[in-house]
């Protein structure tokens, strides 16, 4: 997430696109920018399919809000386990999908939201957490889900978003060694989240370059400093600064929702604000995306060559 200054300069954005017939997974959307993601997809008329990893009741929940605040159809939303921690999860998820009838399975969007600021300690699969969760499965989840993705009835692409940050900006370059990435980071929001976010961003690129645009778009997003439950591995001190000072999770899920719904946005670009940012220099580095890319892929057992997008 990171923080960054806001700009006031120009009017507020609002989404109005409709977004009817089209179904919507987002990952972490029970609470904070996830949900007020899928709460805003849903009252613009879209199936939303809840996921995340704190279970049946906290989701339903999240559903029961939405459906008051926004008076979208209970139906419109539904629920499906998935624990980022574990790339095995992502791969059962990917199979629940793949059961749904027929017609439920295609998907429109993806919005890729989930996320830690940190924690010491590494994944079930030998990942320092970060690296894991904000990166590593979602790269594996959205290769999985390529084969599900397709254009709207009208036309329309279907819209992959990945939320990053600005912290991105503040990292030493693209991380590649795996010894360095399989060890423990040293907790909250340090130098690895930035990293995390920083192969977002080539991931985003490097999979823009070999998607058709017209079948499917993809966009990294920078949502702004934003309270809500990501912070809630800090200090309570430290959650009531953070507070005071940051936007409320609806105007954090306004890039998110921009990327997800507008007609025209760059795909493989970076966007804050609801408009083109400037990425980091990093990201130049051609020979060490590639490289990043092949590792990714190896680590999560996919072919660096065939996407399988429709």
């Amino acid at each position: 997430m990171g923080f960054s200054p806001t700009d006031n300069s120009r009017a507020e954005w609002v989404p109005r696109q409709r977004q009817d017939g089209r179904r919507v997974l987002v990952t972490g959307s029970n609470r904070g920018i996830g949900y007020a993601t899928a709460a805003g997809l849903a009252a613009l008329g879209a199936q939303v399919v809840l996921a995340g990893h704190e279970g049946s009741e906290a989701f339903g929940e999240a559903m029961d809000r939405i459906v008051l605040e926004t008076g979208c159809q209970r139906d419109q939303l539904s629920y499906m386990a998935l624990d980022l921690r574990s790339l095995d999860s992502v791969r059962a998820f990917v199979q629940a999908w793949a059961q749904r009838p027929t017609a439920e399975r295609v998907l429109h969007s993806l919005i890729n939201n989930a996320g830690i600021a940190g924690a010491p300690g590494v994944s079930p699969d030998g990942f320092e957490l970060c690296f894991q969760i904000n990166y590593l499965s979602m790269f594996l989840l959205t290769r999985l889900l390529l084969p599900y993705m397709q254009p709207s009835s009208d036309g329309a692409p279907a819209r992959i978003v990945c939320v990053s940050s600005s912290a991105h900006v503040f990292t030493l370059g693209l991380p590649t060694d795996e010894k360095y990435l399989r060890a423990s980071g040293g907790g909250f929001f340090s130098l690895r989240y930035g990293e995390s976010k920083l192969c977002v961003n080539s991931f985003v690129r490097q999979l823009a370059s070999r998607l058709d645009p017209a079948t499917v778009e993809v966009a990294a997003v920078h949502p702004g400093s934003t309270a809500s439950g990501f912070w809630h591995s800090f200090p309570a001190w430290a959650q009531r600064c953070i507070a005071s000072v940051a936007q409320g999770p609806d105007q954090g899920a306004r890039t998110s929702l921009f990327c997800a719904t507008e007609k025209r946005i760059v795909s493989g670009g970076y966007y804050a604000d609801c408009a083109p940012a400037a990425a980091s220099f990093w990201l130049g580095s051609t020979a060490k995306a590639d490289l990043l890319w092949q590792k990714s892929c190896a680590w999560t057992g996919v072919s660096p060559n065939k996407l399988h997008a429709q």
